[in-house]
């Protein structure tokens, strides 16, 4: 007979809720989460706790801070000359205050979306260069981007002599110009933009310019260059836009754009244009190559500042960066050297408290003395060498020089 097994206990279910919810919401309980109510003796009652007498405030002494703040009906005004200027757009950064440190290759990025054929009008062009910048100096910048890009030197007028008069609306239509037809143009441009800006006219040491022998007579002045004045930071700087787009190799125009031109030092402007007082013009100094721009080296301050150097005297060599900002770190930069009349190659060391690369060298017997960069050791680029790695490597390893200064060695 088979045995039955007992069944399971009935499954215990919790009671249904109140129909009437009231009392659960007033003990802080929903419909959805309730639990097991609080007795009605434990809750405070509200009608003796309102009828206390709340505590006195305490007795607090107002700190100086507290009570001056008082005096003040309104906020102090805010020094408005510390607010930082608006940046253009989320990647641009604050500029050093330098210009020689500026980084203007945003802008000149900017400048090369206006090719000179689709422009309608100047003042389009004015307007479209200059909408993005806030700064007076990029705004210029931009103007003098542009003419490299776009303006061509007029190489076929210049060397027939049948350069004709323009205006800036020609200069436009034609993508030609010589001097005046940049400076007109930079004028132009620059006066849309609301800039204050002038033409100014002076003689140019600029192609075909040799110094003058020892038995010439200094000619009469003429004028053969144009330039531009420019108002911005509370100064009036120099810029030459027609030496700053390009050169000429020979009789033929390269286009190559040379900075050094855009808001040059006033001293170093003044070296290759008319001088102010043309009864007293600077000694003529050094020989300078085109090479001395590539590493940022001061034209101004390439000593001896003289070009002839005393023969059997000491003569003190210096060159300095163009802008204190500039790195003079070994790992930035090329190991200088003088070549001397014996084919000595001196290094320069730089001197911290001079800021200045320095070499004091017995001057002997005819020639030139020249200026050069170590720019390679063997087949290796010689950026970074340092002294040390130069005299290691000197009579050792093929080196390649470049001719930056020269100097004649004379009988006093």
């Amino acid at each position: 007979m088979a045995t039955l097994a007992r069944p399971p206990p009935p499954r215990r279910l919790p009671p249904s809720l109140p129909k009437d919810t009231t009392a659960l919401k007033q003990c802080g309980h929903s419909s959805g989460a309730w639990g097991r109510p609080t007795p009605s003796s434990s809750i405070p009652d509200l009608s003796r706790l309102l009828a206390r007498k709340p505590p006195p405030p305490p007795n607090r002494t107002p700190s100086s801070s507290a009570s001056s703040a008082r005096t003040f009906s309104n906020p102090p005004p805010l020094n408005l000359a510390s607010k930082p200027a608006p940046l253009l757009d989320g990647s641009a950064v604050p500029q050093p205050s330098c210009l020689l440190c500026r980084d203007f290759s945003r802008v000149d990025a900017h400048a090369a979306f206006f090719p000179r054929t689709s422009v309608r009008s100047l003042e389009d062009l004015a307007y479209g260069l200059a909408e993005p910048f806030q700064d007076d100096v990029d705004k210029a910048r931009a103007i003098f981007a542009w003419l490299h890009y776009n303006i061509s030197y007029d190489a076929e007028s210049f060397f027939s002599g049948n350069i004709q008069s323009s205006t800036p609306d020609s200069t436009l239509i034609s993508g030609l110009a010589v001097c005046e037809g940049y400076a007109g143009l930079f004028e132009n441009l620059g006066t849309l933009m609301g800039l204050q800006v002038h033409t100014v006219s002076g003689h140019g040491k600029g192609y075909g310019y040799e110094p003058l022998r020892d038995d010439e007579h200094v000619p009469e002045m003429t004028s053969n260059h144009a330039w531009n004045c420019i108002f911005f930071h509370g100064e009036w700087h120099l810029v030459d836009s027609c030496w700053g787009a390009g050169f000429l190799n020979g009789a033929v125009y390269q286009a190559k754009l040379a900075s050094k031109w855009f808001i040059a030092p006033p001293d170093e402007f003044g070296q290759r244009h008319f001088p102010t007082d043309p009864l007293y013009p600077p000694p003529e100094g050094p020989k300078l190559t085109g090479d001395l721009d590539q590493f940022g080296l001061d034209p101004m301050h390439v000593e001896p500042s003289i070009k002839i150097i005393p023969d059997g005297q000491y003569a003190r060599f210096s060159i300095t960066k163009r802008c204190e900002h500039m790195s003079v770190a070994d790992a930035d930069n090329y190991v200088f050297v003088i070549g001397t009349t014996n084919q000595e190659y001196i290094p320069l060391e730089y001197v911290n408290h001079e800021g200045a690369w320095v070499a004091n060298i017995f001057i002997s017997g005819e020639g030139n003395v020249t200026l050069y960069s170590v720019d390679k050791v063997g087949d290796y680029d010689a950026k970074g060498l340092g002294v040390v790695g130069f005299k290691q490597a000197k009579g050792r390893k093929p080196m390649a020089f470049k001719g930056l200064a020269i100097w004649s060695v004379g009988h006093q």
